[in-house]
């Protein structure tokens, strides 16, 4: 399997899993929160609301971070256009649910994706454990459920292997979420959020042909992929310069356990057994950005999210943006 596609494979969760939650509800006569681009939030939006806040990125990559950390140069590079569109929903006032949908056009080396393809689905719910009482001055804390359905290609890639855009999973994680404001001397907030995500080893994928973890495996291929458990934590600070623009920032470490694949093609004498494994991997990264809230409804928010440390992972840039409405 070529690190390239690997990466392909997962993208689409990893991204869904840093942004799944992140809805901003946070308004006053003199600030407003549209949310960082990554750490989700641990307010639940209020009873009847609905938050929709559609993402437009592009992930880049043309180097990897080997089994000791270092990072080298990968041909070729990859390119990944994503649209990501993440929806909240207000049961009541402590208890939400929630869905995420997207697709993606990948281009490397001269080739691309056949068209914009579907990626992995996302449901879940959160509830609102801890709520932060008059004025904010405590602390939100809550926890999270979701289920990521493999709505997105994975095996069957004899014709492109860059149609690989989800990874055949099942995958359920829980969250726990904190949100904390504190007020400076000069009477602005700042707002602080932690998350930390567990996700579960999935059972184990069925894959025909060449698939995402396996790329140069032949048409008539049958096996099946074991993979690892996920962890993953954020935290991020906002900055409210006055009731328009916000300065955010988050940090994030995601860290996927060691996947094998097991399979064979052909049959009787002629079989072909073929077994590969993949290392666990885990990346740093920063993601700065800057909030326009026109007001306490709507919001827009760009920046960029980018590696700075990892092992058996891409090197990565992405620049994104996203708009978020309350109705």
């Amino acid at each position: 399997m070529t690190r390239s596609n690997r990466k392909l494979g997962s993208l689409a969760f990893l991204i869904a899993s840093a942004l799944f939650g992140s809805q901003a509800m946070a308004s006053d006569s003199s600030f407003n929160f549209t949310g960082p681009l990554l750490t989700s939030n641990a307010m639940t939006v209020p009873q009847g609301t609905l938050v929709v806040e559609p993402y437009l990125m592009q992930y880049k990559s043309d180097s990897y971070y080997d089994s000791q950390g270092n990072e080298q140069t990968s041909r070729p590079g990859v390119r990944q256009w994503q649209t990501l569109v993440p929806f909240f929903y207000g049961v009541t006032d402590r208890f939400q649910v929630q869905a995420s949908v997207g697709a993606a056009h990948a281009m490397s080396g001269g080739s691309s994706t056949s068209g914009w393809g579907v990626t992995d689905t996302t449901v879940g719910a959160q509830y609102l454990l801890l709520a932060p009482g008059e004025n904010k001055k405590g602390p939100a804390v809550s926890v999270n459920y979701s289920h990521r359905f493999p709505t997105g290609k994975y095996d069957q890639l004899n014709e492109n292997p860059l149609d690989a855009l989800g990874n055949g999973a099942h995958v359920d994680t829980f969250s726990l979420m904190a949100q904390q404001y504190v007020w400076l001397p000069n009477g602005r907030p700042l707002r602080f959020r932690a998350v930390a995500s567990y996700s579960l080893p999935p059972s184990r994928v069925d894959v025909k042909g060449a698939n995402a973890y396996a790329s140069s495996a032949p048409q008539d291929f049958r096996g099946g992929v074991r993979l690892g458990n996920a962890f993953g934590i954020s935290t991020s600070v906002e900055y409210s310069i006055n009731p328009q623009w916000v300065l955010a920032m988050d940090l994030a470490y995601n860290r996927a356990g060691s996947s094998v694949v097991k399979g064979s093609s052909g049959t009787g004498d002629s079989a072909t057994f073929l077994e590969a494994r993949n290392a666990s991997r885990n990346v740093y990264s920063l993601a700065p950005a800057v909030e326009y809230n026109f007001n306490d409804r709507f919001g827009l928010i760009g920046g960029v999210q980018f590696s700075f440390a990892g092992r058996n992972n891409d090197a990565f840039i992405t620049p994104m943006a996203a708009f978020n409405m309350v109705f």
